[in-house]
């Protein structure tokens, strides 16, 4: 996958039933102070480098437990990964759970601020040189 429309093509060919929410979509949900539950799918490094305010880091679908009409946002890096967890949210009756399309770096690569330790922050995991080429190179920390 090169371009974010391959990345797109490969969500919506494997996870056809995942519904997805925009970047603008979940920036406007924090202006608003909307109440949703935010999960990060990556690896414990890359969140600790930065993740999106609120979130919390989750490996597999079976750890959440919350209500079943709870407001789900998952993400990634890209999308790949959290499409594959929200499929399974969805799977356990969580009819209410999005996949943040294009996921953090899309979100970085916008200008929206990160957190790293309560701070705010604009660099980001690249997770490897496959998937760092769809974040901004200013962007990746180091």
């Amino acid at each position: 996958m090169k371009t974010w429309e391959d990345v797109d093509t490969f969500i919506s060919e494997n996870y056809p039933q995942v519904k997805h929410i925009s970047t603008e979509e979940l920036y406007t949900l924090f202006s608003n102070g909307r109440t949703f539950s935010l999960f990060d799918i990556r690896t414990p490094e890359e969140f600790a480098v930065s993740h999106l305010h609120g979130a919390v880091r989750a490996d597999k679908a079976g750890e959440v437990e919350l209500p079943r009409e709870t407001f789900i946002v998952a993400y990634c890096s890209v999308g790949v990964r959290s499409a594959a967890f929200v499929r399974d949210l969805q799977q356990q009756g969580y009819l209410q759970a999005f996949n943040l399309k294009g996921s953090l770096f899309e979100w970085a690569n916008k200008g929206f601020v990160l957190e790293q330790d309560g701070k705010s922050t604009y660099k980001a995991h690249p997770y490897n040189a496959k998937w760092g080429l769809f974040l901004d190179k200013k962007l990746h920390s180091d």
